[in-house]
């Protein structure tokens, strides 16, 4: 199995809850990650297409097996995305959460998967709901 520890680049794709002008779109982000033992890992990651991470780096934390990875990453504010790409931050609200699964393919050196955002909670007569947004994602070891 590779190692977890280094500089990572890849992207990200917007599925289809992001309405006709996002989805589809890629967001290419730059992870730097270290292995914190027991097949665990932990750094940060900056959206390089995006406002959201541009300044303030997203926290990643995660873990390895055999090819399989998870992980999770906390952005430092909660923030909603138009469908114009334009970044609107809250920090009142709860910070959402997004995790990332996927399988290492060795043939091509790639992690790449899905990832989940569970959004805003609301309240409804019918039953509250959460919003879910999700995606594909791909990333490659630069060193």
């Amino acid at each position: 199995m590779i190692s977890i520890t280094g500089q990572w680049q890849g992207y990200y794709i917007y599925g289809p809850e992001y309405g006709e002008k996002l989805s589809g779109s890629k967001v290419n982000f730059e992870l730097s990650l270290t292995d914190t033992g027991d097949n665990n890992f932990k750094e940060t990651c900056h959206d390089m297409d995006s406002q959201i991470s541009k300044n303030n780096p997203a926290v990643v934390k995660g873990l390895t097996e055999d090819d399989f990875i998870s992980f999770t990453k906390e952005y430092d504010q909660f923030f909603t995305i138009t469908e114009d790409n334009q970044v609107i931050a809250n920090s009142r609200l709860k910070k959402p959460d997004l995790s990332y699964h996927g399988h290492y393919d060795p043939v091509s050196e790639t992690f790449s998967g899905d990832w989940e955002l569970l959004g805003r909670e609301y309240a409804h007569p019918d039953g509250d709901y959460i919003e879910i947004a999700t995606g594909t994602w791909e990333m490659k070891k630069v060193y």
